[in-house]
């Protein structure tokens, strides 16, 4: 498990995933999660592109852990 501590890290891993979208996981520093949340809503972007979804997420130690689902 890779912790991602950039934005650009982040976006990258989301386009270069090849498969489906409930086996791709993004796991996120907690220095990431600005209080506005504007990382989070550049890195949703791109995978509201890819036509994903969030679906949930697992929190660890100084670090998230997301989930993601094809679009209903």
């Amino acid at each position: 498990m890779k912790i991602i501590d950039s934005v650009q890290d982040a976006v990258q891993q989301v386009a270069a995933f090849e498969g489906q979208a409930s086996d791709f996981r993004l796991t996120i520093s907690q220095q990431l999660l600005d209080p506005v949340g504007i990382n989070m809503a550049i890195i949703t972007d791109h995978v509201l592109k890819r036509g994903w979804e969030p679906d949930s997420f697992l929190q660890g130690d100084g670090f998230r852990t997301y989930r993601y689902k094809n679009m209903e």
